[in-house]
């Protein structure tokens, strides 16, 4: 059966929880719903922070369940619908077996890798995972926190806010990584959509020299030299060992370049694969933006740390390609689900800030576009400032995970 959910906007927090404890209450009537749930997804926006204390604890004295996870965002996403710089929440009322999720956050825990469950699964399978951005070293806490993972495949986001952040995991929160451990038992597919993609021209390279964030080389030439060979701005035969750039050229050059960087201009970079689970079956990257480009010592630096021996691509971003990305993650997971014979309960979907709107043109699209190719499912989520996915940081992209 379905999770039950709900989701209102109004500048009164009390409303706004009136009015999803109503939706839920019909549901629960309604025959269609799980009812007995012992798991509360919540998401808020940024508005309604001052009062999250009091929306969870009005939820867990009229829902009974004690166990919430959840986070803060300066958008929210539920089925079909998105809240931005709105006063809102989204609620999923989930059910799971005795032992087969746990919450954890600092103070809690979660289960030792190797522990079973009273039914012999896993216990520490997978998880879903809230983190404060402003956390040191956040890429290697995730790892981590994989790696306390049988399947090593995390999935979420990073709470998202112009001035401060929350997180749920039974109580309210800030700071560090929390969420929820799954079973094995617990049956879930994750999908990330991307929200750049390679160049036209683009090739996959070879980082053979670089600085921290500085791309000396690649594939053995000049890195910037390679830029303008995949964007198209300059043929190959033009780029000769010790050639100098005329004037005029490095005007076009330098007009098409900031051109191309309006769309956005980034690298996506391929991360290592060892232990990924089945659940990410293709080949992906994470992006990075193209931070400073400098044509004199041919160098193109990003916002990364970069090593030897690494492969990226030059990639840009558009609706076209993102709508298309996201069609296929939802025909995916449909198809997953159809083939292992079950239907769809519930799903988290984490987007990046920078997506919406910004990049399907209206409000809500994005959550019509998966609504449309993967069905009235119930769903919540948020706008995040990095997304989470395997045991990676994404940016761009949205990362769906269906239960079912």
């Amino acid at each position: 059966m379905r999770f039950r959910h709900a989701h209102a906007t109004h500048t009164d927090w009390a409303e706004a929880t009136r009015q999803c404890l109503a939706q839920l209450e019909a549901q629960a009537a309604s025959g269609e719903f799980e009812r007995h749930a012992n798991l509360g997804f919540l998401y808020i926006t940024e508005a309604l922070q001052g009062n999250l204390d009091e929306i969870l604890a009005t939820l867990k004295a009229r829902t009974g369940i004690p166990s919430w996870v959840g986070s803060s965002g300066v958008g929210i996403c539920a089925t079909g619908a998105e809240y931005v710089d709105e006063p809102a929440l989204a609620v999923m009322l989930g059910h799971f077996a005795p032992g087969s999720v746990n919450v954890f956050s600092g103070t809690q825990r979660p289960p030792t890798l190797g522990t079973r469950t009273d039914s012999g699964a896993q216990a520490a399978y997978t998880a879903l995972v809230h983190a404060d951005p402003r956390t040191l070293d956040l890429p290697e806490l995730l790892i981590d926190m994989a790696g306390k993972l049988e399947s090593e495949y995390l999935f979420g986001g990073l709470s998202s806010g112009r001035q401060r952040t929350r997180q749920i995991a039974d109580r309210v929160l800030s700071g560090g990584l929390s969420g929820a451990v799954f079973s094995s038992d617990v049956k879930l597919v994750s999908r990330v959509t991307q929200g750049a993609h390679p160049l036209a021209g683009a090739r996959r390279h070879e980082v053979t020299k670089a600085s921290a964030s500085v791309i000396q080389e690649l594939d053995g030439r000049t890195a910037f030299d390679v830029l303008l060979e995949d964007t198209g701005i300059r043929a190959r035969a033009a780029l000769l060992p010790g050639e100098e750039m005329p004037r005029e050229d490095f005007a076009r050059i330098r007009q098409q370049l900031m051109a191309l960087g309006r769309r956005g201009l980034f690298v996506g970079i391929e991360p290592e694969t060892e232990g990924y689970h089945e659940r990410t079956p293709r080949a992906d990257y994470v992006i990075r933006h193209v931070v400073a480009l400098d044509p004199g010592k041919g160098t193109v630096a990003v916002a990364a740390e970069i090593e030897e021996g690494q492969q990226l691509s030059f990639c840009t971003r558009d609706e076209a390609a993102a709508r298309k990305d996201l069609i296929r993650i939802c025909a995916e997971i449909r198809e997953h689900v159809e083939e292992h014979g079950g239907s769809a309960r519930g799903a988290v979907y984490v987007s990046c800030i920078g997506r919406g709107s910004h990049m399907f043109g209206e409000q809500s699209e994005e959550l019509r576009v998966i609504r449309h190719h993967l069905g009235d499912v119930p769903l919540v989520g948020f706008y995040a400032s990095g997304e989470i996915g395997g045991r990676n940081l994404y940016g761009f992209t949205g990362v769906l995970t269906v239960f079912y």
